[in-house]
């Protein structure tokens, strides 16, 4: 329900030297507007209005009506934009206080759960001290084995049948060792746990099996 008066200036109280003049029917103060809005079609209700405000005043047959009404929707255009705006900033900002709040929940959740439940103890073990040593104090890998004394180091590297020495690369240096298979990936290759004198080391083929000496 919407209700439009117009109301006119208040007239000039009457003189005892002028009686007052008896007003027309037509010069009614106000006016009353009665309609029905419908929020999904808000054009017939603005239609009404327009309707009732030519049939009760000039208004809009004068050369401002336009102007002035186009001004009034602009405004009240830019109100509701800024009213929907700053809701979704609110919406927005209630949104990720929610998301903070819950990633300090379960971060705080998650240390409670680790302080409760006691810390399992560190079991685990080198590899290699889970090996037994070979007969020559050192061990037997899958691509190859080493054994050692106080004097030396021997490693013994597999090759296929009928290699030849110009077949093997060997790269020996102070702290790093590489061995492989011409055209093939390493078969080791890393650094020495001491470094070495590359002079004093030597390699060769023997029986199908590679051997590298470091003394």
């Amino acid at each position: 329900m919407a209700i439009i008066s117009d109301f006119n200036e208040e007239e000039q109280k009457p003189t005892h030297s002028s009686p007052p003049q008896p007003q027309s029917s037509s010069s009614s103060s106000s006016s009353s507007f009665s309609a029905a809005f419908d929020r999904s079609n808000p054009i017939a209700f603005l239609e009404r209005v327009f309707q009732f405000v030519s049939e009760h005043s000039d208004f809009l047959a004068t050369e401002s009506a336009e102007k002035e009404i186009a001004l009034l929707v602009r405004a009240a255009g830019k109100k509701k934009r800024e009213f929907l705006k700053s809701e979704r900033e609110k919406a927005e900002k209630k949104k990720r206080e929610d998301l903070k709040a819950s990633e300090e929940r379960e971060k705080s959740d998650k240390r409670l759960k680790e302080e409760k439940e006691p810390k399992a103890e560190d079991t685990s073990k080198d590899e290699s001290t889970s090996k037994v040593p070979n007969k020559g104090n050192g061990l037997d890998l899958e691509k190859y084995s080493w054994t050692q004394s106080l004097q030396e180091v021997n490693v013994n590297v597999p090759v296929p049948n009928g290699t030849k020495s110009r077949f093997v690369t060997v790269e020996i240096k102070k702290n790093h060792l590489k061995v492989g298979l011409k055209g093939q990936p390493p078969i080791i290759e890393g650094e020495f746990y001491k470094s070495v004198k590359p002079d004093d080391c030597y390699w060769s083929i023997e029986c199908n099996f590679y051997s590298f000496d470091q003394a």
